[in-house]
C-alpha cells in the first residue's frame, strides 16, 4: 500500500540530485524491485559518495512516495500500487494531463511541437520491433508526457505530474507492454500532437482523457503482484 510518510523538505545539491536521480532510474527499473531494502552505507558504497547525499536523495523519493520509511527499520522501495490506488491516482493524472493539454494548445512553440514530434517517432521505431524494448519505450512515453505539460507553461502543472508519474512507470515496467498497446498508445499520442498543432484545446483535452482512461484500463487489466 501507498504510505504517506511526512519528511523534512527535501535537499537539493549537485550531488543529492546525482544519487537521486540514479536510485529513481533504478527503481524504475525495477534493478531496485518493489519492498527491496534501501541501506545507506551499502548504497554510498555503491555510487562512491558519502551517505549524506544518499540520505538527502531517499528523502526526496520519500516524499514522491515511491520509497517508505519505516521507523527504526530505514528506507525500502514502495510496493506496487494496488487497482483501487492505481485508479485514484490516474484519476489525479486525468485532471492534470488534461487541463495541461488544454493549456499547451494555447501555449505550445514551434521548438515544442518538434520536440514532441521527434518523440513520437521514436516510440514509432520502437513500437515497429517484434520485441517491444519496454524500458526504451516507457522513457520516451514519460518524456512525451512531460514535455506536453512543459508546454503548457504552468510550473505547478510539471512538479504535480513528477509526483505522480513514477508509480505508472513502475507499474508498467513490473506488469510488461506489449506492442499492439504501444502502437495503439502511439497513435493517441499522435491525435494529441495534431491537436496541439491545430490549437484545438477542446479536442486536445479530450485526447488526454481518454488516453489516461485507456492506461487505466491497460493497468487494471493485468495480473496483480502476487502477494
Amino acid at each position: 500500500m501507498y504510505e504517506d510518510v511526512s519528511t523534512s523538505p527535501p535537499v537539493r545539491n549537485a550531488m543529492t540530485d546525482r544519487v537521486y536521480a540514479v536510485l529513481r532510474g533504478r527503481i524504475i527499473d525495477l534493478d531496485l524491485a518493489p519492498g527491496d531494502r534501501l541501506q545507506i552505507e551499502r548504497l554510498s558504497r555503491d555510487l562512491d559518495v558519502s551517505p549524506t547525499p544518499v540520505r538527502e536523495a531517499l528523502n526526496r523519493l520519500t516524499a514522491e512516495g515511491i520509497v517508505v520509511q519505516e521507523p527504526y527499520r530505514g528506507f525500502r522501495v514502495s510496493a506496487l500500487l494496488n487497482s483501487a490506488e492505481l485508479a485514484e491516482l490516474l484519476s489525479a493524472r486525468t485532471v492534470i494531463e488534461s487541463a495541461a493539454a488544454s493549456a499547451a494548445a494555447d501555449n505550445r512553440t514551434d521548438e515544442a511541437l518538434a520536440g514532441l514530434r521527434a518523440l513520437v517517432e521514436e516510440m514509432a521505431g520502437l513500437a515497429a520491433e517484434p520485441t517491444l524494448d519496454v524500458k526504451r519505450f516507457n522513457a520516451a512515453d514519460a518524456s512525451f508526457h512531460r514535455a506536453v505539460i512543459s508546454a503548457a507553461g504552468n510550473r505547478f502543472l510539471l512538479t504535480a505530474f513528477a509526483s505522480l508519474h513514477a508509480h505508472v512507470q513502475i507499474s508498467r515496467q513490473y506488469k510488461g507492454r506489449s506492442v499492439a498497446e504501444a502502437r495503439r498508445s502511439n497513435d493517441e499520442h499522435r491525435q494529441l500532437l495534431d491537436a496541439l498543432d491545430q490549437r484545438d484545446r477542446s479536442r486536445a483535452e479530450a485526447i488526454a482523457r481518454t488516453h489516461i482512461e485507456a492506461v487505466r484500463r491497460g493497468l487494471q487489466n493485468q495480473p496483480e503482484e502476487a502477494s
